[in-house]
């Protein structure tokens, strides 16, 4: 569905080929699909009316339910095929492209307040709104915090929100979408410390089973056998935290340093309980599962919730013992099915990086 971001009313309904979407907390995600000018039934210029970069929203919709809503960011048109491509960003990068453009102090103010503020204060301007609904209970008092920002130091709204909630000690953030009538509602959503069931065995994907495919990287990225945290301070006066995996180092690796910041933290006791956890996590070499799905098979695309805590477990030539382990969503990528291929989605767990 294609509409008027000022109005928020449809203008189209367009069939689109070589769909993609995906969706990650605290970053959003983008949209990619394609349509072809001269269709049957369909009037050129209400296509390209409908999809006016800066001017335009998308939203998708997946068995009568709305998964991915965001603004047309460009598009590209082809001549000898007569086909338009559109690229598309969700909701939750719109921050990314607004100025602060007022002084902004909040000291020792509970961090979801001052994340809320930030978006109340953006879309009172006029021009800024695009109607994303602020919840309006007031955050307890868990992690206060400050910030300064002046209008003459031109930064987007988008980092001072990042600073906020991808920090040590941040929360977890999206944007929800509902449809009520014709009409697309936007809804904030933030969680301290994060989103989703806590109960991953609410959640079970396997190989074979419901895993269509995965590949399996073992790399020393983000790995290391001696891991260093740095909480606060500086200099000599820095806390340090040092994990070292001896029996790696005695079975015939050699040292392998990696630095975790945990800047937030003042105090040894807990420097040193996040290092052991840090160290474990970085144990090398790192093993990145990346897992394709067919949407249909249980557990299906939409079974889970974004944030979700979940397990994978597999077993086969390569882990013929089997390997089981805990883990959550934080993105998800969305293949629709078309004239090639079936419907297929693609997961990333928390702690893995995407080109590992």
């Amino acid at each position: 569905m294609f509409g008027s971001l000022g109005t928020e009313q449809i203008i189209a309904e367009i069939p689109l080929f070589g769909t993609y979407m995906d969706l990650e907390v605290n970053v959003g995600g983008r949209f990619d699909g394609s349509f072809s000018l001269d269709q049957t039934g369909k009037d050129n210029d209400t296509l390209m009316s409908a999809t006016i970069p800066g001017r335009s929203f998308v939203a998708c919709e997946r068995d009568g339910k709305c998964i991915w809503i965001g603004y047309v960011w460009s598009r590209t048109y082809q001549s000898q095929s007569k086909s338009v491509q559109l690229y598309g960003q969700s909701f939750e990068y719109y921050p990314s492209h607004q100025l602060i453009d007022a002084d902004t102090v909040y000291t020792t103010v509970e961090q979801l307040e001052i994340f809320k503020g930030l978006w109340n204060q953006m879309q009172a301007v006029p021009g800024r709104n695009v109607n994303i609904n602020i919840p309006t209970v007031v955050a307890p008092t868990l992690v206060p915090k400050s910030i300064d920002v002046k209008a003459t130091d031109f930064k987007y709204y988008s980092e001072i929100m990042s600073s906020l909630a991808d920090t040590d000690n941040g929360f977890d953030w999206t944007i929800d979408v509902t449809k009520t009538g014709s009409q697309y509602i936007k809804t904030l959503r933030y969680v301290y410390p994060v989103m989703g069931a806590t109960d991953s065995s609410l959640t079970t994907f396997e190989y074979p089973g419901s895993i269509l495919n995965y590949y399996a990287t073992e790399s020393m990225a983000d790995a290391g056998t001696n891991v260093f945290s740095l909480g606060a301070g500086s200099g000599s006066e820095m806390l340090v935290s040092a994990f070292v995996h001896a029996d790696m180092l005695a079975s015939g690796f050699p040292r392998w340093d990696f630095v975790v910041s945990a800047k937030d933290i003042d105090d040894q006791a807990t420097l040193d309980q996040i290092g052991v956890v840090e160290g474990g996590i970085a144990r090398p070499p790192r093993l990145v599962i990346k897992p394709t799905f067919k949407a249909e098979k249980t557990p299906a695309f939409g079974d889970w919730g974004m944030g979700d805590a979940c397990r994978l477990v597999i077993k086969d030539p390569r882990f013929p013992t089997g390997i089981g382990f805990d883990t959550r969503i934080v993105k998800w990528a969305l293949q629709p099915q078309s004239a090639e291929n079936t419907e297929e989605f693609n997961l990333i767990f928390a702690g893995d990086e995407e080109n590992a």
